[in-house]
């Protein structure tokens, strides 16, 4: 490697090339800026197909419903210590079911919500959709477990989580999309 002069790199601001700044000068480097991307809110979702925001929104479904469930089993199961080792009352069942549905229902709404807000062209349907999805599914993680119902329970399981699924989330995206629009919604 051969010495050579060395070459020192010229100070921002200063006067010659290796000269050092004066005392008195007051002038900040000039900075830089970085170019911004100018983007409105509308084209957010205009990358995927509809059929992707199915998927996304089970997904959704499942993280709202899953905090929503826990909370309303430990609600229940404290009213079944309350209750005694006695077998549940009637009152106790049918509010382990009820707040389990509304516990569903909103999760599904909230699904929904997100596919018709920020779904590009997905919309109702797709809510729908989405909410049909996650029904079966916690339908067959049930099934699965093995508790008893017989194939007629299973059945007619199936149909009502669909059912309940189905409509929440279809009303969620109904919601989504009359905030993404402003006002009504646009036909999916």
């Amino acid at each position: 490697m051969a010495d050579g002069p060395k070459r020192r790199l010229p100070i921002v601001g200063g006067g010659a090339p290796g000269a050092a700044p004066r005392r008195d000068a007051t002038a900040a480097p000039e900075k830089r800026k970085l170019p911004v991307l100018q983007s409105s809110g509308d084209e957010e979702g205009e990358d995927r197909p509809p059929w992707h925001w199915i998927a996304l929104g089970t997904v959704a479904t499942f993280i709202a419903w899953l905090p929503l469930a826990g909370l309303v089993n430990t609600l229940l199961r404290r009213m079944l210590e309350r209750a005694g080792d006695a077998e549940a009352p009637t009152r106790v069942r049918l509010a382990m079911v009820g707040l389990n549905v509304i516990a569903f229902a909103l999760a599904g709404v909230a699904g929904g919500y997100l596919v018709g807000r920020f779904g590009g062209r997905a919309g109702r349907r797709e809510a729908a959709a989405s909410g049909a999805v996650v029904a079966a599914l916690a339908w067959a993680l049930a099934l699965a477990e093995g508790a008893p119902a017989g194939a007629l329970g299973w059945a007619l399981l199936l149909v009502v989580m669909v059912a309940i699924g189905s409509a929440a989330s279809y009303a969620g995206g109904s919601a989504g999309l009359r905030a993404r629009s402003g006002g009504a919604p646009r036909p999916s």
